[in-house]
C-alpha cells in the first residue's frame, strides 16, 4: 500500500485517484511502489473522448520544414509514410485550439541515432508498432515496446522510455488520402477508438469522397454529419455484436502510465 497524499487538481489519498477534466474522468491505481513514491499506475477513461494529437505535435512538411499542428492548414503537404511520401491535408477529423486537455506523453528514443522524441497523443488513438506492423491504441503501449519512427528519412525502432499523463494545449486530428500521418516522427494512423486501421480506413472512403466533391469544411471541435451518422451505424453493428467477424475492438479505455504531471 502506497503512503502518503497527492495533489492533482484536488486530494486524492494512498494509492487511488481521480482526475476530472472536461466532463472525462480518469481514475488510477498504483501498481509499483518504491520509497513511498509510485512508479507505474494503471488508470481507466470512464468516458472515452477521441482528442487525437496535441496543438504542439510537430509535423514535417514538403520543402523539410515542420508545422505544429495548430499551425498546419488544410492543402498543407505533410510526411505520410516511410516511402518519404507527402500527401494533402484533405481535413481536419476534428480539431480544437484553446483549452487543456489529457494526453498520453510517450518519451522514445531512435535506435538509429539514440535521439528522443516526445508524443502527446489520446491513450485511445492508432500508432504503428515495429515489431507487429500493426496499428495498436497508444494506451496499450508498454515502457519498452518499440513504435515504427522516422529518422533520417529510414524506418527504424524507436524504444518506448516512459509514459505519463498530462496536459496540452488544444487537439488536432489531421486527414490525409492515405489516412497516416507522421507526427513528431512516430507511424501515426488518423483514426481512433476502433482497432483496426485497414477497415477505418476503408469505411472513412465515404467522407473523403464527399471531400472531392463538396470540399473541406473549416476545422471544428464537432465532427462532420457524415461522420456521425458512419458512428451511429458503427454503433449498431458493435450492438449487433459485427466486431466478431469484422475483426476490431472498440477501445476499453485502460492504459498504464510511469507518472502523471
Amino acid at each position: 500500500m502506497m503512503h502518503g497524499i497527492f495533489y492533482l487538481e484536488s486530494t486524492y489519498v494512498y494509492n487511488h485517484f481521480a482526475i476530472y477534466h472536461y466532463g472525462f474522468e480518469h481514475t488510477c491505481n498504483c501498481l509499483s511502489v518504491s520509497d513511498d513514491v509510485c512508479e507505474q499506475y494503471s488508470c481507466v477513461i470512464s468516458s472515452i473522448s477521441a482528442v487525437c494529437f496535441a496543438g504542439s505535435s510537430l509535423i514535417e512538411l514538403a520543402d523539410g520544414s515542420s508545422k505544429t499542428l495548430s499551425n498546419l492548414q488544410i492543402g498543407d503537404h505533410a510526411l505520410v509514410n516511410k516511402n518519404h511520401t507527402y500527401e494533402p491535408v484533405i481535413a481536419f477529423i476534428h480539431a480544437k485550439q484553446h483549452g487543456l486537455f489529457d494526453f498520453l506523453e510517450i518519451t522514445l528514443r531512435s535506435r538509429l541515432s539514440n535521439s528522443t522524441s516526445i508524443l502527446l497523443v489520446s491513450p485511445n488513438h492508432l500508432v504503428f508498432d515495429f515489431d507487429s506492423n500493426a496499428a495498436r491504441f497508444a494506451g496499450k503501449f508498454h515502457v519498452g515496446d518499440r513504435v515504427q519512427f522516422i529518422d533520417n528519412h529510414q524506418l527504424v525502432p524507436a524504444e518506448i522510455l516512459s509514459m505519463k499523463l498530462t496536459k496540452a494545449q488544444g487537439y488536432y486530428a489531421p486527414l490525409t488520402p492515405s489516412g497516416t500521418i507522421i507526427v513528431n516522427g512516430v507511424v501515426s494512423s488518423n483514426y481512433a477508438t476502433v482497432s483496426n486501421h485497414a477497415l477505418a480506413h476503408y469505411f472513412m472512403g465515404a467522407y473523403r469522397w464527399w471531400i472531392n466533391v463538396v470540399g473541406s469544411s473549416s476545422p471544428s471541435e464537432k465532427v462532420h454529419w457524415i461522420l456521425e451518422v458512419m458512428l451511429y451505424i458503427e454503433g449498431l453493428i458493435r450492438w449487433c455484436g459485427g466486431e466478431v467477424w469484422s475483426g476490431y475492438d472498440v477501445y476499453d479505455g485502460f492504459f498504464q502510465v510511469s507518472s502523471i504531471v
